[in-house]
């Protein structure tokens, strides 16, 4: 009986290591603004995410495991998890005089290609609303009452609103095309060519399952797709004499 429970306190100490989640948020050290899109990656398992807009991340890791933060421009640095408290990130450019550890310099394509858009798309990417605010000066009074509504309907505005939304479907895409590759796809379906190409256009994958699936996960989903596919169409029959 002992060695039962035993085993099943293991087992559930472990289930609760693997589901630790580090959640925190990476600022500039100078200005104290949020970074977008800084790759966040667990040196222990390689697994990665990004920033968003606000600067916050998050990213299943175990306790005490060190995660490097990389972004165009600015020292790479690492940090120690701590799933206890929310984890605030102080990024410093490259001109600051820091002395730089790189643990993890091996950056895959996307992750490049996203910093690298992240920097050249930087000035668009953090363009801010007009916040309304108090101003104590000539006996009080709030800013931006008028500016903000007026920005809101403004062409700039919506153009601006319009491109961060596609610029994060187009990294968004760009992860998914890392993980449903036609190479792995034509390996499990045989596939190649126009029918590869029918058959992921058929089967597009979710960003959020390709955040989260693992290698084997992702391997069944593409497999009953491919089941799915074979399967014979229903097809609605026409009388014959319906032209008449």
């Amino acid at each position: 009986m002992r060695i039962v429970l035993l085993i099943c306190f293991t087992l559930f100490v472990s289930v609760g290591v693997r589901s630790q989640t580090l959640r925190g948020i990476v600022i500039d050290g100078e200005t104290k603004q949020p970074l977008y899109l800084v790759n966040a990656v667990d040196n222990a398992s390689s697994q990665s995410t990004a920033t968003d807009e606000r600067g916050m991340f998050v990213l299943p890791v175990k306790n005490g495991e060190v995660i490097s933060f990389s972004y165009i421009g600015y020292h790479t640095i690492q940090r120690l998890a701590t799933t206890d408290s929310v984890l605030t990130v102080a990024m410093f450019p490259l001109s600051v005089s820091l002395q730089e550890y790189i643990l993890h310099p091996d950056y895959t394509p996307y992750q490049k290609d996203s910093a690298e858009m992240a920097t050249r798309y930087s000035t668009e990417l953090n363009k801010k609303p007009i916040k309304v605010g108090f101003n104590s000066a000539n006996g009080g009074g709030f800013s931006g009452l008028i500016g903000a509504p007026v920005q809101k309907l403004s062409k700039s505005y919506k153009q601006n609103k319009k491109f961060k939304e596609n610029y994060k479907k187009d990294q968004e895409q760009k992860f998914i095309d890392t993980r449903y590759t036609p190479e792995l796809t034509s390996a499990l379906t045989g596939f190649a060519g126009d029918s590869l190409a029918i058959f992921m256009n058929t089967y597009p994958m979710e960003y959020k399952f390709a955040r989260t699936a693992t290698d084997l996960e992702l391997k069944m989903w593409i497999r009953q797709n491919y089941k799915d596919y074979l399967k014979p169409k229903k097809q609605t029959a026409v009388p014959a004499n319906s032209g008449q």
